[in-house]
Parts: structure tokens; C-alpha cells; sequence
């Protein structure tokens, strides 16, 4: 009779103990998914207004789509009230690129904010990838003017964009300039 209770005794215990362990397991895990999934929705004029607040940050943005780059369809931008703020919009890894269709629809994007920071040693590196003829060149900066698709490959257009933003280094007396993005997770066409 004592066996036996001992044997019921022994497994409540380990019943007991399994049970806890997976509560605790996912109650650790929900307060890692809840600080890692933090999504925050943001206006693009929000957005636009203090954009350095939002860097590492999982946004979802709605703005109308304006320009999907011709070659591969891997950024788009979007704009809010004013048209003057556009917003680079980067395909993620979950998407192959943005169809062109999109211009003038408004948009949902779901994504991460990136920061680009534009300092001397990221133009010299830039200038010397010119120099050394590497068209596959990742340090172009792409802010989606109108017409930008004609000075692609163009090394003189080029060489005038990295001294343009060496002069706004100098008249701003910075450091480094930051040109703000957003890397899509996912998106979709506003109906």
C-alpha cells in the first residue's frame, strides 16, 4: 500500500513539474514576441516629420504609391498630404518587386524602418567603385525623381550626386546626412 503511494505521489510530482514548464516556456516566449512584433502604425506626414524615431521599428504606413522604379521594381515611394515628402519604400525579402500598376494607388506597406547614413568614408567608397567600373554598385542613392531612370548608369551623373551631397556635408556642417526608408515585409493595393 505504501509502494503504491509513493508511486502516485512520485507521479503527481512529475505531472505537476511537466505542467509548470511549458507555461513558463511560452509566458517567457509572449514577452519576446510582444517586444520584437511591436508594430506601430505611423502617417507619412508623421513619418516625415521625426522619421529618426522610428528606425528599427516595425511600421505599417498607408500612403498613395507615385513611383515604382523601372529597373526591377524593387523600391517604390509614397507620399502623404504633401507631395514634396516622399517616402522610400524597399522590396523585402518576401517580395520580388513592386508592380508598376501601383503608381497612383493608395497603398498598405507593413515593413521595418531603415536608416542610410551618408558620411566622407561612404562617398570615397562610392567614388572608388565608380572608378573601378562596378555597375552593381549598391551605394547609388535612389530618392525616385522624375526621370532618374535616364542618369542610371550614367558615372558623370553619378559623380555630381556625390558631390552635391559632399556640399550639403559642408553647408550643414554634419558629419553625416540620413536618408530614411522603410523594407517591405509585405503590402498591398488600398481598394
Amino acid at each position: 500500500m505504501i509502494k503504491k503511494f509513493y508511486f502516485f505521489a512520485i507521479a503527481a510530482i512529475f505531472f505537476a513539474s511537466c505542467n509548470n514548464a511549458p507555461k513558463e516556456q511560452a509566458a517567457q516566449g509572449d514577452d519576446m514576441t510582444t517586444d520584437e512584433t511591436e508594430i506601430v502604425m505611423v502617417s507619412p506626414d508623421e513619418f516625415n516629420a521625426n522619421p529618426d524615431a522610428f528606425v528599427s521599428k516595425n511600421v505599417v504606413i498607408e500612403g498613395t504609391a507615385v513611383h515604382v522604379c523601372k529597373h526591377g521594381g524593387k523600391r517604390m515611394f509614397i507620399i502623404g498630404t504633401d507631395p514634396e515628402n516622399r517616402i522610400q519604400i524597399k522590396a523585402g525579402d518576401a517580395i520580388a518587386s513592386f508592380d508598376e500598376t501601383l503608381e497612383g494607388s493608395d497603398v498598405v506597406i507593413s515593413g521595418v524602418v531603415d536608416e542610410l547614413r551618408i558620411d566622407e568614408p561612404y562617398l570615397t567608397q562610392w567614388e572608388n567603385e565608380l572608378k573601378a567600373d562596378n555597375p552593381e554598385s549598391e551605394l547609388k542613392i535612389h530618392r525616385g525623381e522624375e526621370g532618374h531612370e535616364h542618369d542610371e548608369g550614367d558615372a558623370t551623373a553619378e559623380y555630381e550626386q556625390i558631390d552635391d551631397y559632399r556640399a550639403q556635408l559642408a553647408e550643414q556642417n554634419v558629419d553625416h546626412l540620413s536618408f530614411y526608408s522603410i523594407i517591405a515585409s509585405e503590402y498591398k493595393e488600398k481598394k
